[in-house]
């Protein structure tokens, strides 16, 4: 595909683009003003003009720096394509809910398992291309069981996901995941005012109820140390460092999210 400079004007933010903060916003400005767009935009022509189908915070943030024009790729990508690769580009977002993160996922799993009923192809093997929470790991750059329990979550009922941001559990995927498993809409609200009473009682237990802290592990000594490490490189520093392995940086990071996950999970049990 080739890049070719567009002018801002001609281009277009999709209805369903997720706003973000003018803080990360000015960051991204910042960061762009100090060593350029590594990543165009990806767009595709709509009507006279483009629409963003990736990049749409990168476009706010050359358009605050000031910029006339800005490197884009033009796609072919159909209604379909271009919504599940804004989905794929949002998920890397910080500012996600484990909640709003998992909507994102179900609903990647759910338009390619309609492109490939669409496309009606087959793989070179044989057989129909893959879908469902298998093609989401492979091509999300997340694990199968991350992809699973993320369906699970965006499940629940209506009810219970605004009862979970109401009381703040939201971000919270043990409690999400363990409401979803309930029959009905009404008795996954009550798992999630449960857990959330838990959670009170707990934080305000008796402080002779605290069992004493083991001694750290080697492990335990080497992750606080890693985390460290990472929490202390500059955000900047990292995206430049990456250049064009941006990609690579956006699987490794969502990986490394994961896990932190996986490691909340098993401390809220």
């Amino acid at each position: 595909m080739q890049i070719q400079p567009l002018p801002i004007e001609s281009i277009h933010h999709r209805q369903d683009a997720r706003p973000r903060s003018d803080g990360a916003l000015a960051e991204l400005a910042s960061s762009i003003d100090k060593i350029g767009l590594i990543n165009p935009i990806r767009v595709r022509m709509v009507g006279d003009g483009y629409e963003v189908v990736a990049g749409s915070h990168r476009l706010q943030a050359v358009d605050s720096l000031g910029w006339r024009e800005v490197p884009c790729i033009v796609t072919t990508d159909d209604d379909i394509a271009a919504e599940m690769a804004m989905i794929a580009e949002n998920l890397h977002r910080a500012e996600l809910t484990a909640l709003e993160r998992d909507e994102q996922i179900s609903k990647w799993v759910e338009l390619n398992a309609k492109r490939v009923s669409l496309q009606g192809a087959t793989k070179p093997n044989g057989g129909r291309p893959e879908s469902g929470t298998r093609a989401a790991a492979r091509d999300l750059g997340i694990e199968s069981t991350d992809a699973h329990r993320a369906v699970q979550v965006a499940s629940l009922s209506e009810e219970a996901k605004e009862a979970a941001r109401n009381i703040g559990l939201d971000n919270n995927r043990s409690a999400l995941l363990n409401a979803a498993k309930q029959p009905n809409a009404a008795a996954q609200v009550q798992a999630l005012q449960q857990h959330k009473a838990g959670g009170i009682v707990a934080r305000f237990a008796p402080a002779n109820t605290v069992s004493p802290q083991p001694v750290p592990s080697k492990a335990f000594e080497r992750f606080v140390a890693l985390v460290g490490e990472i929490e202390a490189i500059p955000i900047p520093d990292l995206l430049q460092a990456a250049g064009r392995q941006r990609s690579v940086l956006g699987q490794r990071a969502s990986g490394l999210a994961n896990r932190m996950s996986e490691i909340m999970e098993a401390l809220d049990q």
